[in-house]
């Protein structure tokens, strides 16, 4: 037990300090999101309004993913985080004072700009605080965080919409983000920047052009994370377009009250820190990618469970599952991308996978509302999970190829430096 608690990385000064920061900024996040959906329903905008919001929050992270990678990767750490930080909690005390549509609008893209440079970030910057070792341990304890905190957040900004006490909220939001930037400012660990990006890998420097492609060359030159990296993308275009069907499916095909649906927020929050909890025992990169693909098409199975669920609890428990399942995929994928990308590379890497990630959610958001529209949540929800059961499966057979590429290529190079 000592030896255990001594390899942890609550021991680390910095990472207890981002790790709470974040997990408080992120119950902070939870509490506007919720609220301003809320605001711009009781406004009146309809559907197409609060999609519109909903696309408004994903535009900026894929129009800066090529800049802001290169920021990342070639500027003071500290600095960028201080400056996101504050510009987001800027935004968001701005909505307390003002709740109309445009002000909503403006500020939920102010904060996803500022996030776009904000994530990528802490991306690199946690490995440092933490050590190699400790990648996959830190991502899943900041994923079970984010798990506890998300459902927290998002009851609390619904309660404050219900009880007309919404300013409170997003105060206390801009609060957290003062104390994020706080955070970044007594880390001792730091990425400086041009000196860290001088340590390039073997060859010419894949990012050198400095355009938006940088991080998706440097991903391309891993022939584990290449198969990965295109099949997650795929997976998020075929899965993530459940999302606007959820609510469909709880409440009007299985019948779900307006408790009951709150309620599923905390089973996903359960299901969330199961997957961080399996995902942190897993040490080995060999192990990390045979995990994330499973895990990514598990839970797409359970999708098309989820869409035969012959009532609530039953998809209680499935959703449960599912969030468990994708989690584990989530979790370990993350720690196999970091700990295989060069440092000096880690921002641009991340803000790739980030603006495409967001890129194919904006496309999975228009399917989903076609698939609903066509098929109904039941079938769309079935679809949804074949198709994304497949994607895994495919991906599982060009990862266990190229394990075994790689492998060889090993050997090889072994017996030729004998």
């Amino acid at each position: 037990m000592k030896r255990s608690f001594q390899s942890s990385v609550w021991t680390i000064r910095d990472a207890r300090i981002a790790l709470g920061a974040r997990a408080l900024s992120t119950a902070g996040t939870s509490v506007t999101s919720i609220a301003a959906i809320l605001l711009l329903h009781d406004g009146g905008v309809g559907p197409l309004g609060v999609a519109a919001f909903l696309a408004a929050l994903v535009i900026p992270a894929i129009a800066t993913m090529g800049i802001a990678g290169r920021i990342v990767d070639t500027r003071d750490s500290r600095g960028i985080l201080i400056i996101a930080s504050l510009a987001q909690a800027a935004a968001v005390a701005a909505l307390g004072v003002s709740h109309s549509v445009g002000m909503i609008f403006a500020t939920g893209v102010v904060i996803s700009l500022a996030q776009a440079f904000e994530q990528p970030t802490w991306t690199a910057l946690v490995p440092r605080i933490v050590g190699e070792e400790r990648i996959g341990q830190a991502i899943s304890w900041q994923q079970g965080l984010s798990a506890i905190a998300s459902p927290i957040g998002a009851g609390l900004g619904g309660l404050l919409v219900t009880l007309d006490d919404v300013a409170w909220g997003f105060w206390a939001d801009a609060a957290t983000y003062v104390l994020l930037a706080g955070a970044a400012l007594i880390i001792r660990t730091r990425r400086h920047g041009a000196t860290d990006a001088a340590a390039h890998v073997d060859g010419p420097d894949p990012a050198a052009s400095g355009s938006w492609t940088a991080g998706l060359r440097i991903v391309a030159r891993d022939r584990i994370l290449l198969p990965m990296f295109g099949a997650i993308v795929v997976f998020i275009v075929l899965v993530e377009g459940i999302n606007p069907v959820e609510v469909f499916l709880a409440r009007d095909a299985l019948g779900a009250t307006d408790w009951q649906y709150g309620l599923s927020e905390f089973f996903a929050g359960a299901g969330g820190l199961i997957g961080a909890a399996v995902a942190g025992r897993i040490l080995s990169n060999t192990t990390r990618a045979r995990v994330a693909t499973a895990g990514f098409g598990l839970a797409a199975a359970i999708m098309v469970a989820m869409g035969l669920a012959p009532g609530f609890w039953v998809y209680a428990v499935l959703i449960t599952a599912l969030v468990a399942a994708f989690g584990t995929g989530n979790a370990t994928f993350g720690a196999l991308l970091t700990s295989r990308t060069p440092d000096a590379y880690r921002g641009r890497v991340s803000s790739a996978l980030n603006g495409l990630a967001r890129t194919a959610s904006l496309i999975a958001l228009g399917l989903g509302g076609v698939g609903n529209a066509v098929l109904g949540p039941r079938a769309t929800f079935v679809v949804a999970g074949i198709a994304g059961a497949l994607t895994m499966a495919v991906a599982g057979v060009a990862v266990l190829r190229a394990q075994r590429a790689e492998v060889s290529a090993a050997l090889s190079a072994g017996r030729t430096d004998g």
